[in-house]
């Protein structure tokens, strides 16, 4: 199944027209455009893009991204909607995180509802479902259920030994 759902998801949301997706709910189709390259902007996305060729960057980019400020799209803009769901596959849909709001807006549009959270609590509202970080883009990480179960059981940073 996380073949087919990172397959699926990339073949899905590749594209800038996912802006459109607002009204549909379905991301764009992959051959609208590539996707693009990041240039990292923050602690957590110097992190992720260092953790694609160093297997040492990756609890790293584990705990920045649980620490970080995250942008997570919504369903809607009223104060209680629900973390928005994209089809990326026949009976398959994601919620779609992101490292920043500008990286939202670069793949959803600056209109697209969202909410900006630390990556635990994002994680939390998450738990039980498929999750796209930075979809259209790339890097790009997707997390079934289970991992998302996994990165939620990696401790909360302490803030060192009580004096």
């Amino acid at each position: 199944m996380r073949r087919l759902f990172a397959l699926a998801l990339l073949a899905a949301a590749l594209a800038p027209g996912a802006a459109m997706a607002q009204q549909s709910g379905d991301p764009p189709r992959a051959e609208e455009q590539a996707p693009q390259l990041i240039e990292p902007d923050n602690a957590l996305e110097h992190a992720f893009v260092q953790a694609l060729s160093n297997r040492e960057m990756r609890p790293i980019f584990r705990r920045r991204l649980l620490e970080s400020p995250v942008a997570l799209a919504l369903a809607s803009d009223a104060e209680d909607s629900e973390p928005r769901e994209f089809n990326v596959a026949e009976g398959v849909t994601a919620s779609f995180l992101f490292t920043s709001t500008e990286r939202l807006n670069s793949v959803l549009g600056p209109n697209a509802p969202r909410v900006v959270l630390e990556g635990r609590e994002a994680l939390e509202l998450l738990r039980g479902k498929n999750v796209a970080l930075n979809p259209g883009l790339v890097p790009m990480l997707t997390l079934e259920p289970e991992d998302v179960a996994d990165y939620l059981e990696t401790p909360a940073a302490s803030a060192g030994p009580a004096q």
